[in-house]
């Protein structure tokens, strides 16, 4: 049974590129063979695939393995470090403010010889943001309320 260009169109993007080009036995390059229409659409077809092989023949790694490693490495590293600087920056920084508060706190008052002063007790956080996220805490009058903004 000999198929029409409806059918062979429903069959051509699937094709061979054999039968695309009207050569072979099969039932749709006999028809792409003897139709025209068909045989433009099939050149179009096999142009469009020529073009894209072409393209994909030019596009080469930039790096090899090793180089591809050692980028993802440095990439790695460079998050670690910003989430050790996001896991201990708040805690630093509240200890130098409580540091400044109790300088501010004694004033002119000189320490006497053996007195001991406590160091500030450790601010857990109240949330912690994902590398490469930053967030801001906002506290309301009401002491039980906080506002936390992701951004």
């Amino acid at each position: 049974m000999a198929i029409n260009c409806d059918n062979a169109f429903e069959r051509l993007l699937e094709a061979d590129p054999a039968d695309l080009a009207g050569h072979g036995d099969s039932q749709l390059a006999v028809h792409v063979s003897e139709c025209a229409r068909c045989q433009a659409v099939g050149a179009t077809l096999l142009g469009g695939q020529e073009q894209l092989a072409a393209a994909l023949t030019q596009i080469v790694p930039h790096t090899d393995v090793d180089g591809a490693l050692n980028a993802a490495r440095a990439r790695r590293s460079k998050i670690r470090k910003r989430q050790q600087f996001w896991q201990w920056g708040p805690i630093a920084a509240a200890a130098a403010i409580s540091g400044v508060m109790i300088l501010q706190a004694l004033g002119g008052n000189p320490m006497l010889e053996g007195e001991l002063l406590s160091a500030p007790a450790a601010i857990e956080p109240l949330v912690e943001a994902q590398a490469g996220q930053n967030v801001l805490v906002f506290e309301t009058s009401d002491q039980s309320a906080k506002v936390i903004w992701f951004y």
